[in-house]
């Protein structure tokens, strides 16, 4: 953070505006996986979407700032600031590693399909992100690095999947993003939280229920 701080650079104060209301705003709409003490969130998909036309200061500034504000809003226990820092950390590392792979001229794909930097980028920001979270819930849970990390990475592939093809689509037919793009998508990404967060909350009420009969028998 000190490092893209003291390199700042923006090419549009207004447009950088707006892809951090959208950074913040997506980091509300988090849900939990039943059986892993963490939440989801779609900024992964902005920060995708900001990969394309922001730059590195940028993804990284807007990343820690939904990482915050998914860890303080609304939370079921009051956050202790190493775990706000931590949440920080672990969506501007992600977003800053998808940022670098997402721009075709640092590894060399500029003559490629934007989609396959698309891919790579959602693909890295995967497993950093989830890589960072589960070694962190290895050591307070106590559990295997390998199960917890399968849970994580079973529980959110499905959302990074949909979430990088909604981004693919209107960067397929113009590579230009601009804010009125970033505006356009966010419903779909609100409608994809919204089906996301259901599904979740149906399946943690199934794994509470059984427990709960499971100790009853």
């Amino acid at each position: 953070m000190a490092f893209v701080l003291t390199h700042w650079q923006t090419d549009s104060l207004a447009r950088f505006s707006v892809f951090l209301c959208l950074f913040v705003g997506a980091a509300t709409l988090k849900y939990r996986v039943p059986g892993i003490a963490g939440t989801f969130s779609p900024v992964f998909v902005f920060a995708l979407l900001g990969s394309a036309t922001l730059s590195l200061s940028e993804v990284a500034v807007a990343g820690a700032c939904g990482g915050i504000v998914q860890c303080i809003f609304k939370p079921q226990r009051r956050p202790s600031l190493v775990q706000v820092c931590f949440n920080a950390a672990s969506l501007s590392m992600s977003s800053s590693a998808a940022h670098l792979v997402v721009q075709p001229e640092i590894l060399g794909l500029a003559a490629k399909p934007l989609l396959i930097s698309l891919t790579l980028g959602a693909s890295v920001m995967y497993l950093v992100n989830t890589g960072l979270v589960s070694v962190v819930l290895t050591l307070v849970q106590r559990e295997s690095l390998v199960e917890v990390w399968k849970h994580w990475c079973v529980g959110s592939l499905p959302f990074y999947l949909v979430g990088a093809l909604i981004v693919a689509a209107p960067l397929s037919v113009d590579r230009q993003v601009t804010s009125t793009i970033a505006l356009l998508v966010a419903p779909a990404i609100l409608l994809a939280a919204i089906y996301f967060r259901i599904i979740f909350h149906s399946s943690g009420k199934t794994l509470v229920e059984s427990q709960g009969s499971s100790q009853t028998v």
